[in-house]
């Protein structure tokens, strides 16, 4: 610790400034101790219950974000009226990455309202109407049958957000 002299006035000003900062600490510390200490257990109780709230709320705010995000990377798949016809619809429909890392792998829930056979040609498109991949299936089923039918694309096709893909025959 400085002692203060005449001579070294600068030591003065650090000596006290740190002086004042060790007492302002020891008179902080026992009183914040005391008021927490008188205030009981009703503090701890008001504390669980915001931090119940705030986590609520993070809670919901990550379920609201997921939902976001998974509606915002829906991507839009169209029939063709041709398949309509014959007794195909189209149930859910994701978009997933195969062992490349890129998302190439279109997986569709086939519905068949009449029996049918025959080959099935998924298209994608990007945002600006061009085509970037093709991928072909053959599929069969019987009436009121339904299957998952996964559309392998080349790894260099990356189904984006914003593409669009129709299925045709």
């Amino acid at each position: 610790m400085v002692v203060p002299t005449k001579t070294n006035y600068c030591n003065v000003s650090i000596w006290f400034k740190m002086q004042n900062q060790f007492f302002r600490n020891i008179l902080v510390l026992p009183f914040a101790a005391v008021l927490l200490y008188s205030c009981g257990f009703g503090v701890k109780e008001k504390v669980n219950s915001a931090g119940n709230a705030a986590g609520q709320v993070a809670g919901e705010f990550v379920e609201g974000a997921v939902q976001g995000a998974s509606s915002a990377f829906d991507v839009k798949v169209d029939l063709a009226e041709k398949l309509e016809e014959k007794g195909i619809k189209l149930g859910k429909t994701t978009v997933s990455s195969d062992s490349t890392g890129t998302d190439n792998l279109l997986t569709v829930y086939v519905i068949f309202e009449k029996d049918f056979e025959g080959t099935v040609i998924a298209e994608v498109f990007d945002a600006k109407g061009m085509e970037m991949g093709r991928s072909v299936q053959n599929i069969r089923g019987k009436t009121k049958d339904a299957q998952f039918v996964d559309f392998r694309f080349d790894p260099r096709t990356n189904i984006d957000s914003n593409c669009k893909i129709t299925i045709v025959e």
